[in-house]
This record gives C-alpha cells, sequence and structure tokens, in this order.
C-alpha cells in the first residue's frame, strides 16, 4: 500500500501484523458447548397463557373488576394445568398475576357496587327532587 511494505518491496503480501505487540489469545481458547438439557426449561403454552392472562387481568381488574375476574380465573386455571406438566418460573409467574388480579378485581367490583348503591340511594331519595 502507497509503496510502504515492511518485508516484501514487490507489492506482495506481508505476514506482519501492524502491531507487532498485539498477542494472539483466541488460537488457544477451547470451545465450551452448553450442553442441553432436553429443553427442560423452556415454559409450555399453558404456562405462557397463564402469565399473560395474570398481567392482563391485574391491567383491567379497574373496569369495574368484571372482565378482570374473569382473566384471572382463567389465569389460574391454565396455570394449575400448565404447572402439573412441568413447573417452572413461567408457570408460578402466571399463578402469582392472576392471583393478584383477582384480589384487585374483586376489590374494585365491591367498590363499584358500595359507590353504585350509595349513588342510587341518594338519587332515589325524594326530598332532592322536590
Amino acid at each position: 500500500m502507497d509503496g510502504q511494505n515492511f518485508n516484501n518491496e514487490q507489492g506482495g503480501a506481508t505476514e506482519t501484523p501492524q502491531n507487532p505487540n498485539y498477542q494472539d489469545n483466541t488460537a488457544y481458547q477451547q470451545v465450551v458447548s452448553v450442553p442441553d438439557n432436553g429443553a427442560q426449561d423452556k415454559a409450555n403454552g399453558m404456562q405462557v397463557a397463564s402469565l399473560v392472562l395474570g398481567i392482563l387481568s391485574i391491567l383491567f381488574s379497574c373496569c369495574y373488576g368484571v372482565p378482570g375476574i374473569i382473566m384471572s380465573v382463567i389465569g389460574i386455571v391454565c396455570a394449575v394445568k400448565g404447572n402439573k406438566e412441568k413447573k417452572n418460573g413461567v408457570g408460578t409467574g402466571g399463578l402469582v398475576c392472576s392471583i393478584i388480579g383477582l384480589i384487585l378485581s374483586v376489590i374494585m367490583l365491591i367498590y363499584v357496587i358500595v359507590v353504585g348503591a350509595a349513588v342510587f340511594s341518594a338519587l332515589s331519595d325524594s326530598s332532592l327532587w322536590q
């Protein structure tokens, strides 16, 4: 390149590295492969469904409680069925999220019923309409 060859003045390829102090240690490293455990750590579809439904039940617990209750009950059923085959973190997380979603949805449903009853009794009071 540009007529500046270190070893070969005829313009051929040179074997000298750009930095002579560089040591290539990658040639002496062994390749270590991780053994496959037969895909034991993979979650099955029921566990993933329970996790998704558990998260959605937490999110939808503020919608009068009913959608959250439906999703959390289905999520608990999916988590129990999925954990019977193989138990791992995804199934446990789905079960926990579904239980939290069920609790929040029941609290929200009770709140809506109590507030609705209070508003209905206040509106049905005859002294307001006179």
